[in-house]
């Protein structure tokens, strides 16, 4: 039992340690939770935004699902404790591409944003618009975009 106990208690100082130290979040990797990914958001152009309140998050998710009607419930975002992230791609040719938020480190204030592009020819020939919602914990953040495209 007491080995049991032990483990467990291992397990979740491992797990919480590294997330925050004194009420802010620690350098290093993110823990984030995709929230939505798909083909047809409004938004033409690329462009990442970090959404720390309610009415920010009413016009992203605007803005991402905004082709469906009725429009989906928006998910649920506790900003006291979390923030989102949005990544837009922007208008596409074709069906073969994608946006993917694959990493988030933390520097400081700085977070270190990894997304993938991916381009892929001879697919359908229609006109997306490809985005990525991910939730994270919550803090003052500058973005530094770092794009990676794969084809």
């Amino acid at each position: 039992m007491k080995k049991i106990l032990l483990i467990l208690v291992l397990m979740a100082l491992a797990c919480a340690g590294p997330l925050r130290r004194g009420g802010r979040l620690a350098d290093g990797p993110v823990p984030f939770q995709t929230i939505l990914a798909g083909s047809h958001s409004l938004i033409d152009t690329s462009a990442v935004m970090l959404v720390k309140n309610e009415s920010d998050w009413d016009k992203v998710w605007i803005q991402a699902k905004g082709r469906i009607d009725p429009l989906p419930e928006r998910p649920t975002v506790d900003f006291s404790r979390q923030c989102v992230i949005a990544a837009f791609m922007g208008e596409r040719p074709s069906s073969g591409f994608r946006i993917e938020i694959s990493a988030i480190e933390k520097r400081g204030k700085i977070l270190d944003l990894h997304i993938k592009k991916y381009e892929t020819p001879g697919m359908l020939t229609v006109v997306t618009n490809p985005f990525y919602l991910v939730r994270l914990p919550k803090g003052d953040y500058e973005l530094n975009v770092i794009e990676e495209t794969i084809r």
